[in-house]
């Protein structure tokens, strides 16, 4: 995959801004969804790259799940990501 445009990056932000309130909340095993997503949306908006992930959920700030969102974030940011957009891996959860 190429990298994504800014532009593509801000309506990806956008996106998930969009789709969080649809989402469902926590997962069947307490996993915070909205958590990782407003985590995604950080590392778009800010640019985080991987170490800071791993800083943030060493440091207690981050689930686990929330981390990995957010590293599934920016490899898509990164042009490495053959999953999709993260935008597109919530829409199963989307309450209906």
């Amino acid at each position: 995959m190429d990298r994504p445009s800014r532009e593509e990056v801000q309506a990806e932000v956008k996106k998930l801004q969009e789709i969080k309130p649809k989402v469902r909340k926590t997962s069947a095993f307490g996993d915070d969804h909205h958590a990782a997503i407003d985590a995604q949306i950080d590392c778009l908006e800010r640019k985080y790259d991987l170490d800071d992930t791993y800083d943030f959920e060493e440091e207690g700030d981050w689930a686990e799940n929330v981390a990995s969102a957010a590293r599934e974030a920016i490899d898509w940011m990164n042009g490495e990501s053959d999953e999709g957009t993260p935008s597109s891996q919530w829409e199963s959860l989307i309450i209906r």
